[in-house]
């Protein structure tokens, strides 16, 4: 019965079954203190909660083996659609790690840090979980059901709430180390913490110092990532190769531009191909061109280091009933991501010698009299690897009171939260200035050399052209202050109704300073950076009403109002969009008929208006495509002027800007919610929740994909980038966010649990996951043509797994605990090419490809030792079989090729060793 047992609440509580409550509650509140629960504004004793939260204890935390808060949110079957650290590898991900419930998506998740918001890592709400480490942490709070109507317009998903630990603690070190059993990819962690005081002193204060480190994985170090040349089997059982190269080699390719020509259509060809009829090492030919196997250079999963120092601390205020709180948290960041070294394009005057060496014996006569001008497109691999660090550094401090006065349950703070963000470049980017005087002087010779073969005389030339310094600087600030109360406000003959009100306001701030030395396109075949200094407020105030209707049923509204402004640039004085208001509501309650059954439902409503880049970001560089595509204009179809105008628009990777829309509509949402807890049996815990998000005026940018697939539909996504190095105007495309129309989600969250002793021990089983029914959005610039990316890579560039559950096995006997593990991931249908999208045309035939992506499971295996109370060892095992991630052909995004990083992980079966002390 969940009434009259321990393990009720304690199955509830660990395993997440959302709903925990005791009809003797009337009783309970004058012995147990009352406490604020995610999802709601009222304080109550915990046991009488009846909301959709996952609980994660530390032993939880110990137990799944993770060293960071990244690992463990992430490895939840609630998650999915989230970014991952390997999306720094080229993708543009800046570090950035998040969370997102049901796949609806990490722009609508909120996290918290003890129940308030935190500086995002970019101009929205979303929050980079390398912010937190994960020694500080108590326990973890996930809500998943919408809270918008709590804690504001983002909350549409859930909720993620991080609680620190505080109070008094014996001085404790915990030490942990991992190590796959390949090269590469090991990681250290180190942890202090002490906790004074207490009730008696009237004061407590408790410090967390942590030292993380992960080392790199090179693609070279794994068979399934060291290529980006994969042989394979399709569909139809015939013998395949998937290729997504570069054509900036080394030796260089040509591009000769000649008057005699078709507009625009240069001569293209590779000297050293010309010359020995082959291409070098890593490369491919291609017609006359070798294109470079960029994939072998990368490192597939990027260093990490973080140092953290989390402070808690509260002290009585008399015999007022309030005391003073404060936690300060400071986190310092790197993550270290090496791609491939660095691709150019730069002019070759034909007075140079390089030109009647390397170029003229391979021209006509007729072409050698009209050469107008020569296009070099060179990878700069001697130089090495180009390496971003990306620094983050954290300063959080929240104060404020708690405290109880005239019957109401007060807490009220100010928060000042900063985020610095610095993109260092720490090797591979040359300066333009530099690499042409070194090149006119003949000090380098990208012609002569294949890969790795440059001399050393030659070698330190080209490395003296190298920049290594800030590239630019982002700081993103958020000041919040913020008030709650609740307190009983009358009875009823089956309880007391409580009431809860609250009101909060932020100002946050995101602002792009670039470094002066390389801010105008000083480095070779760079563009010139955008600064801009974005300044947005927002303010809500909401209420919240309990009230129980009958004997084991009671109803809860909530209903909030939002107030957002307008974006300003402060650097230039513009002001993008208008503000935006909105009142939202949720209704949620729960009917508990017996002991061991109980019943419980919600629907709300939600509203979330777009990042502050989104609206007002200036149109800025953003690299390259992922991935390698046809041109798609030619004489047939050039209704912009740019195959007459003979701008650069070959069959590999395409120019990128990326840019805001003032013009974005707000998104509002409705989600509504149903389940069930049983107890069928004693010790035997049974959980459902169907669960549905949707979402009109969805804010996203058009895929990559669908741009360049089809250029009559998002023609106003194509404009030109002109490159000073080269004095050329390529085809490119912009990466702006729109109101792509709607977007549904829904599924089932499920959960089993079971616990027994045996001869042997205790004995705990737990069986989670959740199942997707649905997760469709309309076309970009639709409203009624639905696509899905249920159990297949869908034309927004991902996959929502269908169903992802774990299920682990706990044996308890004294001082040992042993826990097997394992994690599940559905298999699903993968990217689809057709003919339009063969990477390269070189004559031969082109085939329609859709690979099956097979399930993807793994097991884990933990065994601690905890000898006396003071110490604990643990040894573990990750991916005990060496489950390699399966074949992807995915090729757009980060710069991995042969497998997803955002699904499978690169490390394999690894080890570890930990220990934790008490003094």
């Amino acid at each position: 019965m969940f009434t009259r047992t321990k393990l009720s609440l304690g199955l509830l509580a660990a395993f997440g079954t959302l709903s925990v409550f005791a009809p003797g509650a009337q009783a309970q509140t004058q012995q147990l203190d009352r406490v604020e629960i995610t999802g709601s504004s009222i304080k109550r004793v915990a046991a009488e909660g009846a909301l959709p939260v996952q609980t994660f204890t530390q032993a939880d935390i110990q137990r799944s083996g993770v060293t960071s808060v990244t690992d463990f949110i992430q490895m939840l079957p609630v998650m999915q659609g989230f970014s991952v650290a390997a999306d720094s590898v080229g993708g543009g991900g800046g570090g950035v790690t998040t969370a997102s419930i049901h796949d609806v998506g990490e722009q609508y998740t909120l996290v918290l840090l003890n129940g308030r918001r935190v500086a995002p890592s970019n101009s929205g709400t979303t929050i980079d979980l390398n912010s937190i480490p994960l020694a500080a942490v108590e326990r973890v709070e996930v809500l998943t059901d919408g809270a918008s109507a709590l804690y504001g317009a983002d909350a549409i998903a859930g909720v993620v709430n991080f609680i620190l630990k505080k109070g008094a603690a014996p001085f404790q070190i915990d030490v942990k180390a991992s190590k796959p059993m390949h090269k590469g990819g090991e990681s250290y962690n180190l942890g202090v913490s002490k906790g004074f005081g207490g009730a008696k002193e009237g004061y407590s204060l408790f410090a967390s110092l942590s030292y993380d480190k992960s080392k790199e994985l090179k693609a070279k170090d794994r068979d399934f990532a060291k290529t980006g040349i994969i042989e394979f089997k399709d569909q139809n059982g015939r013998d395949l190769y998937f290729f997504n190269g570069s054509s900036r080699s080394v030796p260089p390719n040509v591009d000769v531009y000649y008057s005699a020509s078709t507009t625009g259509r240069p001569v293209s060809f590779n000297p050293y191909l010309m010359a020995n009829g082959n291409c070098p090492a890593d490369h491919v030919a291609a017609g006359r061109q070798c294109i470079f196997d960029y994939t072998s250079t990368v490192e597939i999963y990027p260093e990490q280091e973080r140092t953290s120092l989390f402070l808690s601390g509260d002290v009585k205020l008399g015999s007022s009933g309030f005391k003073l709180f404060a936690d300060v948290g400071l986190v310092d960041a790197h993550i270290v991501s090496r791609i491939a070294p660095y691709p150019a394009e730069f002019a070759l005057d034909k007075t140079h010698p390089y030109y009647a060496k390397y170029i003229e014996p391979y021209l006509t006569q007729q072409q050698r009299d009209t050469l107008t001008d020569i296009n070099v497109k060179y990878r700069l691999y001697d130089m090495g690897n180009r390496g971003y660090d990306y620094n983050t550094k954290t300063k959080h401090i929240v104060a404020g009171v708690d405290g109880n006065a005239g019957g109401w349950d007060i807490n009220s703070a100010l928060t000042l939260s900063k985020q610095r963000q610095l993109q260092d470049y720490v090797s591979g980017f040359p300066l333009a200035d530099k690499f042409d005087a070194a090149l006119q002087a003949q000090q380098v010779d990208p012609f002569a050399y294949t890969v790795g073969q440059m001399p050393a005389s030659m070698l330190s030339a080209l490395n003296s052209t190298q920049f290594i310094g800030n590239y630019n600087t982002t700081d993103i600030t958020m000041t919040g202050v913020d008030a709650r109360a609740s307190r009983e406000l009358f009875a009823t003959g089956a309880g007391s109704a409580m009431l809860g009100l609250g009101v909060d306001g932020r100002q946050t701030g995101f602002k792009v300073k670039a470094n002066p030395a390389v801010a105008n396109a000083q480095i070779l075949f760079d563009d010139p950076q955008s600064e801009f200094d974005l300044k947005q407020k927002s303010a809500g105030l909401f209420t919240e009403l309990l009230v129980p209707l009958a004997k084991g049923l009671e109803v809860t509204g909530s209903v909030r109002y939002d107030s957002i402004s307008g974006v300003t640039d402060e650097k230039t004085g513009k002001d993008y969009g208008s503000t935006q208001s909105a009142t939202t509501y949720k209704v949620h309650g729960r009917y508990q008929p017996t002991g061991s059954m109980l019943f419980r439902g919600s629907y709300g409503t939600g509203f979330r208006t777009a990042t502050m880049k989104e609206i007002a970001q200036p149109l800025v560089d953003f690299g390259v495509t992922g991935g390698t595509y046809q041109c798609p204009f030619n004489a047939g179809y050039d209704p912009l002027g740019y195959f007459a105008a003979g701008y650069v628009c070959d069959n590999l990777q395409k120019e990128v800007f990326q840019g805001g829309n003032a013009d974005l509509k707000p998104e509002k949402s409705k989600q509504w919610s149903l389940g069930t807890v049983l107890e069928p049996m004693k010790n035997v815990t049974v959980g459902l929740d169907l669960w549905s998000v949707s979402v009109d005026n969805a804010v996203s940018s058009v895929s990559e994909r669908l741009i360049l697939q089809n250029p009559q539909k998002y023609l106003s996504l194509y404009t030109t980038k002109y490159k000073s190095s080269n004095n050329k105007t390529y085809v490119a495309i912009k990466d702006m966010p729109i109101n792509i129309g709607k977007m549904e989600n829904q599924g089932i969250d499920w959960d089993f649990q079971f616990k027994t002793l045996t001869e042997v021990g205790q004995v705990t089983g737990r069986l989670g996951g959740t199942y997707l029914i649905k997760s469709r959005y309309t076309t970009p610039g639709t409203n009624d043509q639905w696509e899905t990316s249920v159990g297949r890579f869908g034309s927004n560039d991902a996959v929502s797994f269908r169903n992802v559950f774990a299920a682990s096995l706990t044996l308890d006997t004294g001082a040992w605990t042993h826990t097997a593990k394992m994690n599940y991931r559905s298999g699903y249908d993968d990217i689809h090419f057709t003919a339009d999208d063969c990477s390269v045309d070189d004559g031969t035939d082109c085939v329609d490809v859709q690979l099956r992506v097979p399930e993807y499971i793994t097991f884990d295996w933990q065994t601690k030792w905890s000898p006396t109370k003071s110490l604990s060892l643990v040894l573990g095992v990750a991916n005990i079989f060496n489950e390699a991630p399966p074949l992807s052909l995915r090729n757009t995004g980060s710069h991995q090729l042969g497998y997803d990083p955002r699904y499978a992980s690169p490390l394999g079966r690894t080890y570890s060793l930990g220990l934790s002390y008490k003094f």
